[in-house]
């Protein structure tokens, strides 16, 4: 072992000096790839000879071959047996994460090129995923796991190297000519000249946000992950798989119904429920949410609004414009503005919400000059 620890050190002193004119050669022999504990064989743990057709001189295809050293406990303990892989790596069970419900699709075609460009140009090109596009295994260690690793930044322009995660997600979910038509272009949803959005790519601009919990202030920040994650927080993080749709790592019902800690579970991760039913940040929470049905959905989006504060932005399966032809929230101030809108049979026209006051009684309710 001490003479592998030397090894590598006099590997690693070469690839420095070398990394002087070849910078790429430095991430790679900081690489856990390139670490023969955890790999052995070197380069022939995971290229062979002329390899499958399509892959790059790989035993098999790309989709699945990441699952002899990153799989159940079976297929490590194989790769362990042929020497592919040390005896002390390979923890993490991704072949799980993948048989989940909802996952990134791997790519199976082969359609993933490492020299492709990113945003897709062409609308015609069938949309894909494979772990190369999150993940340069040449470059990435268990401290960096983006190392290597292209994307688009705030600006939309491309980089060689992503210093946040966000740049990554932008790269098949910002302004990508094949997205799907259910879906919208990310990069624009959180753009900091948006109304309101949650806050990726800088701090919000809403400065009242009496519903964060206590590690939150308005100025923080966050990641993509902290939505779009692992389910069982015991597993591998990423958004590889999830029990919930679009991968995120706690319930959250789109659908009206009732409301419950699990319903809305994702959101309350951020916002102190006891909060949003006390009607702190907005005098009628509660009597939409709990009283009404009404989902989070309905009202909110998640990602940000290009058009209202707050991050309103009404489902239009649910909200429909009123009898005049209005779909419409005007911010008046704080704790206050007015919908124009039809929702539940009700025609607001509009229903205006004032400002701050105290909680309601039965003496002053404040619904009731709502005319619910």
């Amino acid at each position: 072992m001490a003479l592998s620890n030397m090894k590598l050190k006099i590997f690693i002193l070469a690839a420095l000096l070398v990394g002087i004119v070849f910078p790429a050669t430095v991430l790679f022999a900081l690489n856990s790839h390139s670490d023969k504990r955890a790999l052995p064989m070197g380069c022939a743990s995971c290229h062979k000879g002329h390899g499958m057709a399509r892959t790059p001189m790989l035993p098999e295809a790309r989709a699945t071959f990441c699952f002899r050293c990153h799989g159940s406990e079976a297929d490590v303990q194989q790769a362990k047996r042929k020497n592919f892989l040390g005896p002390e790596a390979g923890k993490a069970d991704l072949r799980r994460e993948f048989s989940k419900p909802f996952i990134h699709p791997l790519d199976e075609a082969g359609m993933h090129r490492p020299d492709e460009i990113l945003p897709e140009l062409d609308p015609s090109l069938p949309r894909h995923s494979a772990c190369g596009d999150c993940h340069n295994h040449h470059f990435a260690s268990k401290e960096k796991k983006l190392a290597g690793i292209s994307g688009v930044d705030v600006n939309r322009i491309r980089v060689q190297q992503v210093q946040n995660e966000y740049e990554i997600c932008f790269k098949c979910h910002g302004k990508s000519a094949n997205l799907p038509g259910d879906q919208t272009d990310k990069s624009e949803e959180f753009t900091l000249s948006n109304p309101s959005y949650h806050p990726v790519l800088g701090p919000g601009k809403n400065q009242n946000m009496p519903s964060l919990i206590s590690s939150l202030t308005p100025m923080s920040t966050i990641k993509c992950i902290d939505c779009h994650n692992n389910n069982d927080a015991l597993g591998p993080r990423g958004p590889h798989g999830s029990v919930y749709r679009h991968l995120i790592s706690r319930n959250y019902s789109e659908s009206d119904g009732p409301e419950g800690a699990f319903q809305y579970a994702l959101c309350y991760g951020c916002h102190r429920r006891t909060s949003i039913l006390g009607n702190e940040s907005f005098p009628l929470h509660r009597l939409h949410i709990v009283e009404k049905g009404a989902s989070c959905k309905t009202c909110h989006d998640s990602h940000g609004s290009s058009i209202n504060t707050h991050l309103i932005e009404f489902d239009t399966f649910i909200v429909r414009p009123n009898k005049s032809g209005r779909l419409q929230f005007i911010d008046v101030g704080p704790r206050a503005g007015q919908c124009f809108l039809s929702c539940h049979g009700r025609d607001h026209n509009p229903e205006t919400y004032p400002g701050a006051f105290p909680m309601p009684t039965r003496k002053t309710d404040p619904r009731k000059r709502l005319r619910w």
